[in-house]
């Protein structure tokens, strides 16, 4: 009984955690639960837990952003998304995606490290529908191939001189596509644990709340505080990346 509490309690509190990063920033749902559901979950049932999940909570806050989303801009990140992705997965038997995580994870972390210090951050005037299929491209190859698709499109979104509703609509619905897609790839191919439903069923209390605190502190701060707060996300996340080559 108590090994059984303490299953489904670190079940809960990783849907927690992972809600709550990604209430607050959009993003970050994967590099925050995981480490915490490592410690009970087989990389067989992580993996589609953490796409359903994260794909749950970035639809539950789309209701209050929906306005905000420029599908004349989005449109074209999630078709070079999709074109990247099965170009990513076609690296996977050629190369090692092991050693790109760990420089991925390092560059994260110079970038983020050096914006904080400096306290200047560069911004991107005027419209570039080319960049932004190309990023978009960037992004599924990257999740194809690492696991990593957010990492270029909330990037560039940041150094748009966008409104903070305007820049995370754009990369969540991204992020929200490229899960989709993945989802619709795990059911084809019969890659959902049996057990989903119970995971699911033990997480989600655990995914409203931690969503809708993270949603409520993401109101409360301005576009300025939001581009530090995706800053220190992605490097967080870069740590994430490097502590298994650790």
């Amino acid at each position: 009984m108590e090994n059984e509490l303490f299953y489904y309690g670190v079940i809960a509190l990783g849907a927690f955690a992972g809600a709550l990063a990604s209430g607050l920033a959009g993003f970050a749902f994967a590099i925050t639960s995981l480490g915490i559901w490592a410690h009970v979950l087989s990389p067989a049932e992580a993996a589609p837990m953490v796409v359903i999940c994260s794909l749950l909570v970035l639809l539950s806050t789309f209701a209050a952003i929906w306005r905000s989303i420029d599908f004349r801009s989005a449109w074209v990140f999630i078709l070079g998304g999709l074109i990247g992705v099965p170009a990513g997965v076609a690296l996977l038997p050629l190369v090692d995606p092991g050693p790109f995580r760990i420089f991925v994870g390092a560059t994260l972390i110079l970038y983020c490290g050096g914006l904080l210090l400096s306290g200047r951050f560069p911004a991107i005037t005027g419209k570039h529908p080319f960049l932004n299929g190309l990023v978009g491209l960037g992004g599924g190859i990257m999740g194809g191939f690492a696991g990593l698709s957010g990492v270029l499109p909330t990037i560039w979104c940041s150094l748009m001189k966008w409104p903070k509703d305007k820049q995370r609509a754009t990369f969540q619905l991204f992020n929200a596509a490229m899960h989709s897609a993945t989802l619709t790839l795990y059911i084809l191919q019969d890659r959902l644990p049996d057990n989903v439903l119970t995971l699911l069923g033990a997480s989600a209390p655990a995914l409203i709340l931690g969503s809708a605190l993270g949603f409520l502190l993401y109101r409360r701060i301005n576009d300025a505080q939001f581009k530090k707060v995706l800053l220190w996300m992605l490097g967080i996340s870069g740590i994430g990346l490097l502590i298994p080559a650790l």
